[in-house]
């Protein structure tokens, strides 16, 4: 914190300033993700459920001070998810807002969703699948309709080969909620998915699928 200071701001009234100046390339706040199990979310204390994500079908609590760094069209950082870190991306002056552009940390939940999604389906793991479709999912296909998480796993595993390509996000630009439209191809053939996705309990899930044969 000694490089980095707190003020006013949008992230629960708070933002993040530089306390000396920066260079082009310098980690300006590096950050521990904590993980979170249900029973962990649950428990957080009031408000703390904001500073929240979820990557790869597991909830993460972001720690301050890298939870208050604002968004900007103009971010004075870019996030480096690997090192878990805010890299200047220009010279930062001291008493500067240190602010990223938060669509990044949106792509990034979405991608490793459908990466966790994919794994999912390549090794036909139902507890995996689990973790990523709501109790109240719905799943439209072949004219059926599938309600309810053990329902609509057992017939999204059942399909042999089934695998997603051709990936659009049509609304991913949201914090809570996305849709996307992909390719399917299973031993049947090529069809289309789209799928609906909202963020519940702090963790990305599947609530409605509808599959359609290919026109």
């Amino acid at each position: 914190m000694d490089d980095v200071t707190l003020g006013t701001g949008d992230l629960a009234g708070r933002g993040v300033y530089a306390a000396r100046d920066f260079a082009p390339g310098e980690v300006v706040v590096a950050y521990e993700l904590r993980p979170l199990d249900a029973a962990d979310y649950l428990a957080l204390p009031e408000g703390e459920d904001l500073f929240v994500h979820s990557y790869g079908g597991r909830r993460y609590l972001y720690p301050a001070p890298a939870r208050f760094v604002n968004h900007s069209d103009d971010p004075s950082c870019h996030q480096d998810f690997d090192r878990c870190c805010d890299i200047a991306a220009r010279a930062i002056a001291r008493g500067e807002p240190i602010t990223i552009d938060a669509g990044q940390e949106t792509a990034r939940e979405l991608g490793t969703f459908l990466d966790a999604y994919r794994s999912a389906l390549d090794e036909r793991s139902a507890p995996a699948m689990s973790e990523l479709i709501d109790v109240d999912a719905v799943l439209w296909t072949r004219g059926r309709v599938f309600r309810g998480r053990d329902a609509v796993v057992a017939e999204l595993l059942g399909d042999a080969g089934s695998s997603l390509s051709g990936v659009e996000w049509l609304v991913g630009t949201g914090r809570w909620e996305a849709l996307c439209s992909a390719d399917v191809d299973t031993a049947g053939g090529r069809g289309h998915a789209s799928i609906l996705l909202k963020v519940i309990a702090g963790n990305w899930q599947v609530v409605y699928q509808h599959r359609s044969p290919a026109a």
